[in-house]
């Protein structure tokens, strides 16, 4: 089965919430709408660490080098369109003030088309609610 290996990050704020974004996975089974933390596939050649800042750069338009180990690992099983895969995922904890400016203007095409919302969450809002994936990620702020 195909392996697709993601850098994501796990930022949590002064008032120990996470930022979340909220897609369409229109190449999904389903065509699911989840809120997920910032992140996503790695390119040829690309550290996790590598990967999960040009992500960061076009999603949040922001520059963080990591410098820190991934917090957890994940494999998810993903039924896609075109073929299930594995979606093997580096989750990296990011502390971030919630004032800082993010912008949306070096998202590719493919995330403009799908992004649909972001927002901080607190861990008690995010347990009341079942369309946010990994669920892991609860235990990590």
């Amino acid at each position: 089965m195909r392996i697709r290996e993601c850098s994501r990050a796990v930022i949590v704020n002064e008032f120990n919430e996470i930022l979340l974004q909220k897609f369409e996975f229109k190449d999904v089974v389903g065509n699911k709408i989840l809120w997920v933390t910032p992140g996503g596939g790695m390119e040829d050649g690309e550290t996790e660490a590598l990967a999960l800042k040009r992500e960061l750069n076009e999603e949040l338009g922001i520059d963080i080098d990591i410098e820190n180990e991934s917090i957890f690992e994940i494999d998810v099983l993903i039924e896609g369109k075109k073929g299930s895969f594995i979606s093997r995922e580096y989750y990296y904890k990011i502390d971030m003030d919630s004032n800082t400016m993010l912008s949306l203007k070096n998202m590719t095409e493919n995330e403009k088309d799908t992004f649909r919302d972001m927002k901080w969450w607190s861990k008690s809002d995010l347990e009341k609610i079942d369309n946010f994936a990994p669920r892991d990620i609860i235990d990590y702020f």
